[in-house]
This record gives structure tokens, C-alpha cells and sequence, in this order.
């Protein structure tokens, strides 16, 4: 029964392990990063003006990026338009000329593409960029590497879906990654699939040998993370909402990703 324990545990050590020694992260450090822009009331999340706003005031963004029905890249979060535009309609069905109809909570301002983003930054700050789970995550992740390629500011990729993190793995093994991961708390038993408990237990690392691991800091007291801990890798928190938090948290994550307030520089 022990050997079986110790077997056991060997083999969840292996499938979490990140990847070691650590890199350098030197051109993402000293920022705290945005997310989704620095919005607020008037300024929609992930629009140009929320990104010009973080831009002015200093600070890194997080951000995340789909592929459209006609093979853009655009920004935005959700799935679905519903909550940012009031369309029921999903983001990946849609194409950019459709896309660039609607508007981002009821404001003038419309779906960013991913080149615009790119090209308003310039290098001036870092970037998170987050791969969303879409249903060609290959090609997303082939895209959004090659307009990178014609990058030369700072930036890192992240994703939820441990495939994108494994692609770039194995397709762009220099630019540093990171799995997007969460505990099941706040989850209902009946939406706690076996992706979410894989992202809640950290296994899925095993594809992407991530260079960071971003958390959900509320909650991520539990065994996964104590073991990551000891392996000490780069530990990225999501979302920190007050300054509080972030004064808490400074000496548990070498990034932290921030909403709702303008943190102290």
C-alpha cells in the first residue's frame, strides 16, 4: 500500500512539473498587468481606449485574443457578444466586418483586432496574452504566433486550454507560457467537468510544461499549489482587486493581474 502511495504521488509530481530551471522573465517584471485593459464606466474592457489607458499610465496588460469565422484575430473575452455588445450570437461565427458593427457596452467603441492592439502598444509596455479555448485552437495559436513574429515588444502567452500551451511548446518553445489554472471553490458540482478539476489540480502541465503558472489567488490554498510552490516556478495571480490584495500577495506571485482600482506604482 505505501509503494502504491509513493507511486502514485511520483506520478501527479510528473504530471504537474513545470518547466525547470526557470527562464528569464526579466522583460515582464517591475509592471503590474491590466486586465483587459484599465477600464472603467466609460471605458469598455478590452477596447483600444481602456488599452490606451494602461498604456498611459504605466502599466503591463493582460488581454485575449479569438479567431473569427473569416480567420482574424480580435479581442475580447467572452464567447459570446451578448454581455459586451447584447447580440446573441457567438464571436467565433462571426466575421470581422460583422464584428466591427457592434458596440462594447453601449459605448462608441468597437472589437479591437489584434493588429491595431499591437501596433497603438508599440513595445511600450508588456503584454499577457491569453489564448482563448476556441474550437481551431490550433490554427488560433499558428496565427497569433506568426503577427508576433513582426512583434518586437515584450510579451508572454497563457491560456486555459493546456492544447495552446503544448503548441506553443512545441511550435514556439522560446516565447515564455503559462497555464491559465483555478480551483473548483465558488463551482457547482455539476459544472466541475474533467477539464475544470484537471485545470483545479494543475495535471494538465504535463502537455505544456509551462514557464509560469497563473492562479486564481482566491483560491489557491490547496495541494497543487503547495507543490508548485516548493518547485518554484514563475506564479502569476488573477484578478487582484484592491490594493490591499496586491500588498498581500507581492510575496506569493512574481506578476500580479489587477481590476478595478489604479494600483500604487
Amino acid at each position: 500500500m505505501l509503494l502504491a502511495i509513493i507511486i502514485l504521488l511520483a506520478l501527479y509530481v510528473f504530471l504537474i512539473f513545470p518547466n525547470l530551471p526557470r527562464r528569464d522573465i526579466k522583460h515582464l517584471q517591475g509592471y503590474d498587468y491590466a486586465h483587459r485593459g484599465l477600464w472603467n464606466d466609460k471605458l469598455p474592457e478590452n477596447s483600444m481606449a481602456a488599452f490606451r489607458n494602461a498604456v498611459d499610465h504605466d502599466f503591463g496588460m493582460e488581454l485575449d485574443v479569438h479567431l473569427t469565422r473569416d480567420d482574424q484575430l480580435v479581442i475580447f473575452h467572452d464567447d459570446s457578444l451578448n454581455r459586451m455588445c447584447g447580440v446573441d450570437k457567438a464571436i467565433c461565427d462571426c466575421t470581422l466586418a460583422e464584428l466591427q458593427q457592434y458596440r462594447l457596452n453601449g459605448t462608441e467603441e468597437t472589437i479591437p483586432t489584434f493588429d491595431e492592439f499591437l501596433t497603438m502598444v508599440a513595445g511600450r509596455v508588456p503584454l499577457i496574452i491569453e489564448i482563448k479555448s476556441d474550437k481551431r485552437i490550433n490554427e488560433l495559436c499558428q496565427r497569433v504566433h506568426t503577427r508576433l513574429q513582426a512583434y518586437t515588444g515584450p510579451y508572454c502567452i497563457e491560456s486555459f486550454h493546456p492544447l495552446a500551451v503544448q503548441w506553443f511548446r512545441k511550435n514556439a518553445p522560446e516565447i515564455i507560457r503559462g497555464q491559465l489554472a483555478h480551483g473548483l471553490y465558488g463551482f457547482p458540482a455539476k459544472k466541475r467537468t474533467w477539464l475544470l478539476r484537471g485545470l483545479a489540480s494543475l495535471i494538465q502541465n504535463v502537455l505544456g510544461r509551462p514557464d509560469f503558472v497563473a492562479y486564481e489567488h482566491s483560491s489557491d490554498r490547496n495541494l497543487p499549489m503547495a507543490l508548485i510552490r516548493l518547485m518554484k516556478p514563475w506564479l502569476v495571480c488573477w484578478t487582484v482587486r484592491s490594493q490591499h490584495d496586491m500588498n498581500m500577495l507581492r510575496h506569493r506571485y512574481d506578476l500580479q493581474i489587477f481590476e478595478g482600482f489604479i494600483p500604487n506604482h
